[in-house]
């Protein structure tokens, strides 16, 4: 009777700690939040796959209106999740000194691969990588890149041309992860493949592996990394197998050994890293972050004692640029090729837009990142898509937001707090996009854009932690569809899912039955 009587008190010792004690953290700051399920906080319906991550942004941002913020938990970890535009500027930029890193998803020093990557990496070791880095994402340097883009992109479109047929169906979704595989390839790791060729190649398939976070497995792993940090930091449970680990720190290795050896130059992600080791602030840095003129250069400081990057920086680095930069940009053009087909009359203005530049020689990278239209299509695609569904923000020095609407009080922030951006909640309120459903590239014409709320569009997040590749992404996509829709027309078929419903079981925006859209063939005499 005594050991039972023992037996129950631990087990509601254990029930008080993980499900009771961690879910009074806003309450007692007197931070509204809604329901809360036990254990798993707001989390409960995205892992179980009842609701999409993007869903759960939704939710969190509308749990309660006509507030600046709310209190919600991942988990067993509180957040809190910003509302108004105003605060994100006075987080996100204003006072960004005191917001300086992520949430660390993944522990400390559990793999290689992600323990020294920009978005992982914390306070001065982030500022000395990220001003090392930073230089590579000038425009001067993407222009120099856009020569390899646009000769990939080429390569998948003359796969089309070759099949000479009037009519193609086309899963896009296998298609554009392709394509943004052999992008990613040539530019960040220096290999030239053809994954619509070799369709087994290794690198497709361990990007393919490396890319996957939503495998029942993996769903676990990050469970057990937010419950139990330092035990999966203890025992060293690593996210990826050894398999894809190994293969992309030995092909980084190897690629910068063969270039040292015989002093190969080329304008990729790799090159632009080894450059980036040892040297100072380019003099370009003026140019570095013009997307977002409020931010300081001095959030980007360098240490003077860590200048310059290590190999095992830029192992991470790439990595992390293979990551990110795969599932994104190929999702964007899903949406885009999917957008497209069912809004002709947009589709029709973006093609006559092409048309009007088009001309026997390849395009400059000054022509794609000029077009006006094909840039609001583009812009209204991730507002209505982000490239990020949220983000986040680490207090790292204590803050307190004041208060200023009647009812709220001062709110202290303390180390270790997290910040929580709900970027698609945001793109998605008819208070600051009206009717945000409807694909609307007039929202970004030179005449409306300057009235959209400032803070309210953030398809790459907002200040100093910003996505520091958006210019490449950007590049990527519309270079691809400038040469698509130069010689065909995407349109609705049979099997093309509408309305869009996005599948459940990821962290990225996806639709549940892929994007299988047409390829009309257009002129036949164009021969670009």
């Amino acid at each position: 009777m005594l050991l039972f009587t023992f037996v129950i008190f631990g087990l509601l010792i254990i029930v008080y700690f993980l499900a009771i004690k961690p879910f009074n953290y806003w309450k007692e700051r007197n931070v509204q939040t809604g329901k809360i399920i036990p254990f798993f906080g707001d989390s409960f319906g995205m892992f179980f796959g009842m609701e999409s991550y993007a869903d759960m942004t939704v939710s969190l941002y509308n749990k309660v209106s006509n507030v600046r913020y709310v209190g919600a938990y991942q988990f067993q970890v509180p957040s809190l999740v910003l509302r108004c535009p105003r605060l994100i500027k006075e987080i996100c930029v204003k006072n960004s000194d005191h917001f300086l890193d992520h949430r660390s998803i993944i522990p400390e020093n559990v793999d290689e691969l992600w323990s020294r990557n920009l978005f992982l990496l914390k306070g001065q070791n982030w500022k000395d990588v990220r001003s090392s880095i930073t230089p590579s994402f000038t425009s001067s340097k993407m222009k120099a890149m856009f020569v390899l883009i646009h000769e990939i992109s080429n390569t998948f479109v003359n796969h089309f041309l070759e099949k000479n047929e009037d009519f193609i169906e086309v899963d896009f979704k296998d298609y554009f992860s392709r394509y943004s595989i052999d992008i990613i390839a040539s530019t960040a790791f220096g290999l030239q493949i053809d994954s619509l060729k070799d369709r087994q190649n290794k690198f497709y398939m361990m990007g393919q592996e490396g890319a996957n976070f939503s495998t029942p497995l993996k769903k676990i792993i990050f469970f057990i990394y937010q419950l139990f940090p330092r035990f999966s930091k203890f025992f060293k449970i690593k996210l990826l197998g050894d398999e894809v680990r190994l293969f992309f720190v030995n092909l980084v290795r190897s690629q910068i050994e063969i270039r040292r050896k015989i002093n190969i130059k080329r304008p990729d992600m790799l090159g632009l890293l080894m450059e980036a080791q040892g040297v100072e602030q380019n003099e370009n840095a003026s140019e570095i972050e013009n997307s977002n003129s409020e931010i300081s250069m001095e959030h980007l400081e360098v240490n003077n004692q860590e200048k310059g990057l290590t190999e095992s920086d830029i192992v991470s680095q790439a990595f992390i640029f293979f990551v990110a930069g795969y599932e994104s940009g190929s999702s964007a053009m899903c949406f885009m090729a999917y957008e497209l087909a069912l809004n002709p009359d947009v589709q029709k203005k973006l093609i006559e837009e092409i048309d009007a530049v088009k001309s026997d020689e390849a395009p400059a990278y000054e022509t794609i990142m000029n077009m006006t239209y094909l840039d609001m299509v583009f812009s209204e695609t991730i507002r209505k898509w982000p490239v990020l569904v949220a983000t986040d923000r680490v207090v790292t020095k204590p803050y307190t937001i004041e208060p200023e609407h009647p009812g709220e009080q001062p709110l202290h922030c303390k180390n270790g707090d997290i910040l929580f951006l709900p970027i698609f909640a945001i793109h998605h309120d008819p208070d600051y996009f009206e009717n945000p459903e409807k694909f609307d590239p007039e929202r970004f014409s030179p005449e409306n854009k300057g009235s959209i709320q400032p803070y309210t569009y953030l398809p790459f997040g907002a200040g100093p932690r910003n996505c520091i590749a958006s210019r490449f992404v950007s590049m990527e996509i519309k270079a691809v569809f400038f040469n698509l829709l130069s010689h065909f027309e995407i349109v609705p078929i049979e099997k093309t899912p509408i309305p869009l419903k996005l599948i459940k079981s990821s962290m990225n925006l996806a639709s549940e039955t892929g994007f299988h859209l047409g390829l009309k063939r257009r002129n036949r005499n164009i021969t670009y």
